[in-house]
């Protein structure tokens, strides 16, 4: 029983890594296309955000 609360936890803290990995990599993205700092989850999280980043990379794909 002790191994598999071991794995358990060990899981657990691997999925928690790399969600705040994951979270810190959106962030930079959104600040380097747009500009700004993300101030909320819900902007990280909304498609109208993401579909203004997607639009800034490609103008600034096509400035090079």
């Amino acid at each position: 029983m002790d191994l598999d609360r071991l794995v358990l936890l060990i899981i657990i803290l691997l999925a928690s890594l790399s969600a705040w990995l994951v979270g810190v990599r959106m962030r930079r993205r959104i600040k380097r296309a747009l500009g700004k700092s993300v101030k909320s989850e819900v902007e990280l999280t909304s498609l109208d955000t993401w579909m203004k980043v997607k639009e800034e990379e490609e103008r600034n794909r096509g400035r090079q």
